[in-house]
């Protein structure tokens, strides 16, 4: 870790610096070029012929879950297969083949491969895999998981309440509730000439399994597995031109979305509100695509120390399938229409400018602009609740706004030990036709200091407040039934004020300690209802301690507090109603690396992070406290590798996991627990897991210490 005094030496530096890079504004002689006969080249001298690793064993898995697999794959009992490598092959001439891959054998592989000549092309390819696992507890009683029509079985007895479904019981099967993601992309580079240079990528990802969706009938309702079959291939190509003073990117951007499933057709479980309505339908995810060009850039001119970035894209959002039919009833007479026809067109604007007209002060500012203009023609479409229930009918909404952004700061050093900030930010968004405000303002202003009162030693203090202004407010935009007297959070009118502060002390050349805290108040004065005051507390703390090259440790820490109020009404002329909410996260942390000799290296890492949630509500005088939220985590990792020769060497990895956690949401919630909710009935996360691997490298061609070759680490 570096002395964390370094900050206020490198300010330090470029004070000094200042009168030579502005020089040549001033009229002063150049100073003379720097001696490098000196200088030490770590990377050299360059490799060249091949070197490689492969490295390969059991990975053990006791008690896994969904809860440790979730990202992992890695969800239950068993041995898998971790192999592993890397290798390199560097001609004189420059051309430089590479390859690596890791967790082949485990559900989440990822390889990389790269063919490069220097100054003229690079190509590259890449692939990984995320695997996604969310419950493996819960139960349904629905046939043909993974399919878009889901059915009952035949013995299937309707009720008007999951108290009363006889069959329930003896109809459910187990579920579980996963999807995995695979992303395979291709880029490549080609330098046209010292100016110029061709770029381009393409990335095919690909998303299936199955998700949660809920549906209803009414008030009757169900959770439902969501088969998904996502496809997503994006194209980028464009051209790069630089020079001295400035420098440009042109970039064509293509985004294509296909979703092979279209809609999901369910068997209602209750019985029929409305005679026949035996079944229901969702849509899901739309195919959609987008077209964008942009271009970005940088201008440096020879004057104060100033560079200059802007960025300019426009784009076109497009959707055009075709709308489900309005009923599910049989000979519904309801007539369809076609489709949206979504055209939404994005454009962005960006400058910036940073500049340094005296040594001991620096500028900055940015302004931005981002539109998106809805031109999707409205849709007049009847209001439909369980298939013959007709309303009002509404026009569908237009999502069009106008963003604009200025922000800016100044930095002065007014003494050794002393250096002074002042900064603010200004946001105006106007919204378009149909939203329930016409615009907002959002103002941010803040002043921030650092002292550096010894070397080793700096604190940093920030504080400021903000505000948000709105003018008007249109209740005939709200959807249907909506309170007028709630206002989104984005829309709601808002009161900030924070502070901050940074520490860091290296109090010997071994030892270092580094403290952050952060504090902020939002107030939402003229909400009627809804959300009216959100509090964030959080503080970290980290020790760090390396005696010397070959031993370090660290202890760190940390807790947040979040806290909000939001209350509401149940009627006309009804007391209202108030929530009370405060989450706290804990977190500590110890570990340390130590390279014993040179054959023997140790790390171990230790996690210990509890957390809990209190919900209270208010009704009048009645008060009532949920049940508290909570999760408890504790992981340690050791890690442990020996090198038998210069070449073989073994590598041992243990991880313990123990997590615990409550939820009243799903807490003692089964399937038939809610009488107008037929549940999955999933458990909260909970698992105690130990990963065991031991695997076997081996080092091809030069020596890995002299070449420097690609380690191949699994990861967790």
């Amino acid at each position: 870790m570096k002395p964390l005094s370094q900050p206020r030496g490198a300010l330090r530096a470029l004070s000094a610096l200042a009168p030579f890079a502005f020089g040549t504004v001033w009229g002063d002689a150049p100073p003379p070029p720097p001696d490098t006969s000196k200088w030490k080249c770590e990377q050299c001298p360059f490799f060249q012929g091949y070197q490689g690793n492969v490295e390969s064993g059991p990975l053990y898995a006791n008690g896994a879950k969904d809860a440790y697999g979730r990202y992992t794959g890695i969800d239950k009992n068993g041995t898998w297969p971790d192999i592993g490598g890397a290798g390199q092959y560097r001609r004189a001439d420059g051309l430089d083949a590479s390859f690596e891959a890791q967790q082949l054998g485990l559900p989440g592989p990822e390889a990389n491969a790269e063919l490069t000549k220097e100054g003229r092309f690079s190509l590259q390819a890449h692939y990984d895999a995320i695997p996604t696992r969310l419950y493996d507890t819960g139960a349904t009683p629905f046939l043909g998981g993974g399919s878009n029509n889901l059915t009952l079985p035949g013995n299937w007895v309707p009720a008007g309440s999951t108290t009363g479904m006889s069959a329930l019981g003896s109809t459910l099967g187990p579920l579980e509730i996963e999807s995995n993601q695979r992303t395979a992309s291709l880029m490549g580079a080609y330098v046209a000439s010292s100016a110029w240079t061709l770029h381009t990528e393409f990335r095919h990802q690909e998303n299936d399994g199955t998700s949660v969706i809920s549906g209803s009938f009414l008030t009757e309702s169900v959770q439902l597995p969501q088969p998904i079959e996502y496809v997503t291939n994006t194209l980028e190509a464009g051209a790069t031109w630089t020079s001295r003073h400035a420098s440009l990117r042109l970039t064509y951007t293509g985004s294509w979305f296909q979703n092979d499933i279209d809609s999901l057709t369910f068997a209602n479980p209750y019985l029929p509100i409305v005679a026949g309505s035996t079944q229901g339908r969702l849509a899901l995810p739309p195919n959609n695509n987008l077209q964008q060009v942009s271009a970005t850039g940088t201008i440096v001119p020879d004057w104060f120390g100033t560079s200059l970035n802007y960025a300019f894209s426009v784009g076109t959002l497009r959707q055009d399938d075709a709308f489900l039919p309005y009923s599910t009833l049989p000979g519904a007479t309801t007539p369809t229409i076609g489709s949206l026809d979504g055209d939404v067109h994005l454009s962005h604007y960006a400058l910036g400018l940073a500049s340094h007209p005296l040594p001991k002060l620096s500028l900055h500012g940015n302004a931005a602009y981002d539109g998106r203009n809805d031109q999707t023609t409205p849709l007049t479409l009847g209001y439909v609740a369980t298939d013959t229930v007709t309303g009002t009918p509404g026009v569908t909404p237009r999502y069009s706004y106008d963003w604009t952004r200025l922000d800016g700061g100044a930095d002065y050093a007014a003494w050794r030990w002393l250096r002074l900030g002042v900064g603010g930010k200004y946001l105006y968004t106007n919204y378009g036709p149909g939203a329930p405000v016409p615009d907002t303002h959002d103002s941010q202003a803040w002043g921030r200091g650092t002292v550096g009162p010894f070397d080793g030693f700096t604190i940093t203090l920030k504080g400021g407040s903000a505000t948000r202004t709105t003018s008007g407010f249109n209740a005939a935009a709200l959807p249907p039934a909506e309170n007028p007297l709630i206002r989104d959070f984005n829309y709601a009118a808002r009161d900030q004020e924070f502070g901050a502060l940074t520490s860091s002390w290296a109090a010997t050349s071994t030892l270092t300690w580094s403290v952050e805290g952060f504090a902020a108040n939002d107030a939402y004065r003229t909400s009627p209802l809804g959300l009216q005051d959100v509090h964030e507390r959080s503080v970290a703390s980290t020790l760090a301690w390396t005696p010397r090259e070959t031993l370090s440790a660290y202890v760190n820490g940390g807790y947040q507090r979040l806290y909000t109020l939001q209350n509401g009404y149940t009627g006309t002329n009804t007391p209202n109603w108030a929530v009370n909410q405060t989450d706290r996260f804990w977190n500590v942390g110890a570990g340390g690396e130590w390279a014993i000799d040179e054959r023997w290296k140790l790390s171990l890492d230790y996690v210990h992070a509890p957390s809990s949630g209190d919900t209270e509500t208010q009704l009048g005088s009645l008060s009532q406290p949920f049940p508290q939220n909570w999760t408890h985590l504790d992981t340690a990792r050791l890690d442990l590798r020996y090198r038998c020769t210069s070449r073989l060497q073994l590598h041992l990895r243990v991880i313990y996991e123990k997590y615990d956690s409550s939820d009243w949401a799903v807490d003692d919630v089964g399937p038939n627990t809610v009488q107008n909710l037929l549940a999955f009935g999933v458990l909260p996360y909970a698992n105690t897991v130990t990963v065991v691997g031991l695997t076997v490298r081996y080092e091809l061609g030069a020596a890995a210490k002299a070449s420097g070759s690609k380690e191949s680490e699994p990861k967790e």
